[in-house]
């Protein structure tokens, strides 16, 4: 079970990266070069990440991708969610397939009260938010 996929956590580095450069168009070699991300992998995250208006594309030799949004308006949870749907802990942990007992299973009612706390806490979490932890670390 994982928290956050590979794609959701390159998504973020280059949130973070977009955010660091504020009002500066970065091109996806730069960003694929500096956080170590495959560059054809990245282009896709950043695709989708354009196409849900995260980020913005500008075409030519100044171009690249910016945030769209000020950093402090892009939750991890609609990253998170763009990429992995949202939380989920629900399916059955013991066996492969869906448990018949899904409903009644006191466990999976437990995880749903899980699955909401992480949800609420990816939303109060930004990319501003984390910039900011960034920036107070170094």
């Amino acid at each position: 079970m994982k928290l956050i996929t590979k794609q959701s956590d390159y998504a973020i580095r280059a949130l973070l990266v977009l955010a660091r450069h504020r009002g500066s168009f970065l091109s996806s070699a730069a960003i694929a070069r500096d956080e170590r991300i495959p560059l054809r992998f990245l282009r896709l995250i950043l695709r989708s990440l354009a196409r849900e208006g995260m980020v913005e594309v500008k075409e030519g030799s100044a171009g690249g991708f910016a945030l769209a949004r000020p950093a402090a308006k892009l939750r991890l949870f609609d990253v998170i969610t763009l990429f992995q749907g949202p939380p989920s802990f629900t399916e059955c942990l013991f066996r492969r397939k869906m448990c018949a007992n899904r409903s009644l299973c006191p466990l999976r009612h437990r995880l749903a009260e899980i699955e909401h706390l992480v949800a609420t806490e990816f939303g109060r979490i930004t990319i501003g938010t984390l910039v900011a932890d960034l920036e107070r670390a170094q």
